[in-house]
């Protein structure tokens, strides 16, 4: 790609929104349509175009006043989404995606007076992030916090097998759930209560706002088809609930409740 002039453009569109989600590399379903709607909050969605093509999507999660870009809380890969068919020759590959995030930071810098965002782990260079106002510090800089994603690939996995190659812990623990029941659920209110008592054992109270949250991506979930909750249940009850969203190249695993007098079973 040549030295562009690029455009931003909101994009309405669910259906052509998520059709490009899911061709990135770093789309991912915390990007999609349902999922942003699930939140409560304002966002919106931008289209990145150079004068031939649209090159990279950037999903922006705003707080009431729409002056500043959110981190949201459980979405963990948002932020800039590049295009598949964005790179013609692959030693380009870093010029362009450089080139495109330089131009977001710009644009959004301009836009909005703070600004947060939670990458994909598949988002391989920080350097416009890192450089912003380098000479000028007292303009303004991003802090920026690495995290970790762990990744479990099962697509070559036997599941007949499977247990003999875990831990001998693992193994024990595995033969001790044997009899119990695991199942797809829909009762949102038992995870959620289940979901409070988690953190009550701790003694930490969740604010009304964070159920209501965790409440609200839950059904989204389950009602359009893109999440799953099971429950395990030992003879003494339901002593486990978990929630997993699914795009098409990959399941996350999000929330996950227990009873906290059946912590012992192996449940979890």
């Amino acid at each position: 790609m040549a030295k562009a002039q690029f455009e931003l453009t909101e994009v309405g569109d669910d259906a052509l929104w998520d059709r490009l989600v899911a061709t990135s590399p770093q789309g991912t379903v915390f990007s999609q349509s349902g999922f942003l709607r699930s939140l409560g909050c304002p966002f919106k969605r931008y289209l990145i175009s150079d004068p031939q093509k649209p090159v990279a999507l950037c999903c922006a999660v705003e707080d009431p006043s729409c002056e500043q870009l959110l981190a949201y809380d459980f979405t963990p890969y948002q932020g800039i989404l590049f295009l598949p068919d964005l790179f013609i020759l692959p030693r380009q590959r870093v010029l362009d995606e450089f080139r495109i995030t330089e131009f977001v930071v710009t644009a959004f810098t301009e836009r909005y007076r703070t600004i947060a965002m939670s990458m994909s782990w598949l988002f391989t260079d920080l350097r416009p992030f890192l450089w912003h106002n380098y000479h000028q510090s007292d303009l303004g800089q991003f802090k920026v916090t690495p995290r970790y994603t762990g990744i479990l690939d099962l697509r070559n996995v036997d599941s007949a097998t499977l247990p003999a190659q875990t831990r001998a812990c693992r193994r024990q623990e595995l033969r001790k759930a044997a009899a119990y029941i695991v199942q797809e659920e829909r009762d949102v209110d038992r995870f959620l209560a289940l979901y409070a008592l988690t953190f009550a054992r701790q003694d930490i109270v969740l604010p009304a706002s964070t159920l209501a949250l965790v409440c609200g991506i839950t059904n989204a979930a389950l009602e359009q088809g893109y999440g799953r909750l099971t429950s395990c249940t030992t003879p003494q009850g339901v002593a486990s609930m978990t929630l997993f969203l699914f795009d098409r190249q990959r399941t996350y695993y999000l929330f996950a409740a227990n009873d906290p007098d059946l912590r012992n079973t192996g449940a979890a």
